[in-house]
């Protein structure tokens, strides 16, 4: 809960749009910072350390029983939190406590495992977003705020300066991107990138700085800090286009660049379904980013802006926080 994080800011929008549901709202969350919630809502941190899991679990732990005590939750939503869950999740079962957890992301950890035998059920992006399938898997889209993330007038044309938002973690494959515009730009030398968002923990700084020391010698290459997610909307209308290269999952970052009216070139599969591909000739999931630009920018200015727009209403349709939490609540309640 911190509106400075670079990869949990959202949780803030999450917990206001669904205590408008219930009578009252206990969160728990693992860092306490700059957030601002409703009147229904109240806030405890466990503190808890990414280097020392054991005391951070008994921790945990111990703070949910206190609250159990003396809350009688009619329902507990774990959010993006599968070991926490994990932990929690026979302690809800032996009290008979609904319990769910949302989670997108491909991998099935252990944690993910136990949350699917205890828990009532895990809920998810899309059928593509869990590595489960069946009757305890509630597909519920995404949650972006339209408000926040404002489509913006127009559109930048000619398309030469990319921007990716989020971490600067192995998984991103920020290389790639790097990689990929540097051979555009034998073509279309005016071509930038600007990565916004550093390494999002200790142990992938070594990634950080071979990505940072091998792009010194690349003026067109710029780097910044993690923004405050009010300053990100603005910040990407400033760009062309958003570039992106991670597969694991459908990336909140994907839809906000389309709410925002950005044209997503990526290579991730899950946005390929749903939204589709700019090389036209691709008539699978399986593209790269060279082909990506390359059917991009072989468009007319019109042309882009349809698909913009189809991908847009695509976007209202499926990923808007209202309706996502509207479901949400619905399953919760059932």
């Amino acid at each position: 809960m911190d509106e400075f994080s670079p990869v949990y800011s959202h949780q803030i929008e999450v917990v206001n749009s669904l205590s408008n549901y219930f009578d009252k709202v206990t969160v728990l969350t693992g860092k306490l910072g700059i957030c601002q919630v409703a009147s229904n809502v109240k806030v405890y941190k466990s503190n808890w350390k990414a280097g020392s899991r054991i005391y951070s679990s008994f921790d945990f732990i111990a703070l949910f029983i206190k609250l159990i005590i003396k809350n009688r939750f009619s329902v507990i939503f774990s959010h993006m939190t599968s070991t926490q869950a994990a932990l929690i999740s026979p302690i809800n079962r032996a009290l008979r406590i609904k319990h769910y957890l949302w989670y997108t992301h491909t991998s099935k950890s252990k944690a993910l495992r136990i949350c699917h035998f205890l828990t009532n059920g895990i809920l998810t992006a899309t059928l593509g977003s869990s590595p489960f399938t069946g009757s305890k898997i509630f597909v519920v889209g995404h949650s972006i705020d339209s408000n926040l993330f404002i489509k913006r007038v127009g559109l930048n044309f000619p398309i030469l300066n990319f921007v990716h938002a989020g971490r600067l973690d192995p998984i991103k494959r920020i290389d790639y991107v790097i990689n990929s515009i540097l051979i555009k730009k034998l073509e279309y030398p005016e071509m930038t990138f600007t990565q916004i968002g550093m390494a999002s923990s200790g142990r992938y700084l070594d990634y950080q700085n071979n990505i940072l020391n091998g792009s010194k010698d690349k003026s067109w290459c710029v780097f910044t800090n993690s923004l405050k997610r009010n300053e990100l909307p603005s910040k990407l209308r400033e760009f062309d286009a958003f570039i992106h290269a991670c597969d694991a999952g459908l990336d909140k970052s994907l839809l906000e660049a389309t709410f925002t009216g950005l044209p997503v070139l990526t290579v991730n599969k899950q946005y390929l379904e749903i939204f589709g591909s700019w090389n036209l000739e691709n008539k699978g999931l399986n593209t790269t980013l060279i082909e990506e630009i390359n059917g991009l920018l072989s468009l007319s200015k019109k042309e882009i802006k349809i698909e913009l727009e189809k991908r847009y209403q695509i976007a209202q349709r499926g990923f808007e926080i209202r309706g996502w939490a509207s479901r949400v609540a619905e399953i919760l309640k059932s």
